[in-house]
This record gives structure tokens, C-alpha cells and sequence, in this order.
């Protein structure tokens, strides 16, 4: 019996365009927000996951400390935090396990980016970051932007509960 609700499922998925919620609280520096929307639509698209919502709030060095602090017990702010929605399923299955025929379900979750610290990074770029990971790979980026969109698809991974070890 659970053909036909999954055959429903992926066809709801196939007609819906999940919504891309970008908030901008922080006002130290200028962010693309439109290629930011388009950056995160095809990211989306690509991974099968274009049905699902996400939201990314742009915000302040403040505010991302004490998310950090409260939702990690690191007293220190960082560039990005990803709060999955579906943190109960295993990496990368929600297009395929969630109920796509319940909207409320068709939402992958939320990230917080810390402009400032993005952007003091980014002053530091060229020095040596030795070792895996999203840090090394922006190591030469001096744009904000740029960061900013390597960050997005660090969240999204992070959203389909990929973490650092199985990257």
C-alpha cells in the first residue's frame, strides 16, 4: 500500500518549489542576496531537493555566539551553524524518506552565517590553514560573497545531516 502514497509523495515534490527564505540583519557589509537565492535554488535543484524550504539568516558575530553558545556550549562565535529539520533521518535521504505530501515536512532547516567573522577571515586570506575542511578550502578567498557561497553548501550538507566525519 505504500507505492501509491510514494509514488504521490514524489510527484508532490516534483510540482512544489520549496521557498528560500534569506534574512539580512547584519549591516557591516554588503551581501548578494540574490546570488545567494540563485546559488541555493540550484544547490537544492541538484541535490533533489528543490521541494524543500531552507532558510539562511546573515546576521552579526553577537547573535551567532550565543546560538553557538546555547545550541553547542561554544562560548565563541564561528562562520556558519546549520539547524537540520530532519536530524532523525540518515545523510542524505530526506528527498526520498520525507512525506513530501505533508508541506510541513518539506523543510531541510536553517543556517546562520556570522558576516563579520566571514569577513575577517577573509582579510586573513592566503595565510595557511592546514587540514581538511571548508576553513582550508576558502583559504585563498578574499571575497565575502565567495565564502559566503562555499559556506551555503558546507550548511546544506550539513542540513542532509552529513557531518564532518563522513565528508
Amino acid at each position: 500500500k505504500s507505492a501509491p502514497l510514494r509514488r504521490a509523495a514524489l510527484f508532490a515534490t516534483a510540482t512544489r518549489e520549496g521557498t528560500v527564505l534569506i534574512r539580512n540583519t547584519q549591516r557591516s557589509h554588503a551581501v548578494d542576496v540574490d546570488r545567494l537565492e540563485k546559488l541555493t535554488r540550484h544547490l537544492l535543484a541538484t541535490l533533489n531537493c528543490g521541494a524543500f524550504d531552507v532558510g539562511l539568516w546573515l546576521t552579526t558575530d553577537a547573535t551567532v555566539r550565543k546560538l553557538n553558545t546555547q545550541f553547542r556550549g561554544v562560548r565563541r562565535s564561528t562562520d556558519i551553524l546549520s539547524f537540520p529539520f530532519h536530524d532523525e533521518l540518515s545523510p542524505g535521504t530526506a528527498p526520498t524518506e520525507v512525506d513530501a505530501s505533508d508541506e510541513d515536512e518539506l523543510n531541510l532547516g536553517d543556517m546562520v552565517v556570522s558576516v563579520a567573522y566571514v569577513a575577517r577571515k577573509a582579510a586573513k586570506a592566503g595565510s595557511r590553514n592546514e587540514g581538511p575542511g571548508v576553513a582550508h578550502a576558502m583559504e585563498h578567498l578574499t571575497a565575502i560573497d565567495d565564502r559566503i557561497q562555499l559556506l551555503v553548501i558546507h550548511g546544506l550538507c550539513h542540513l542532509l545531516n552529513y557531518d564532518h566525519g563522513l565528508c
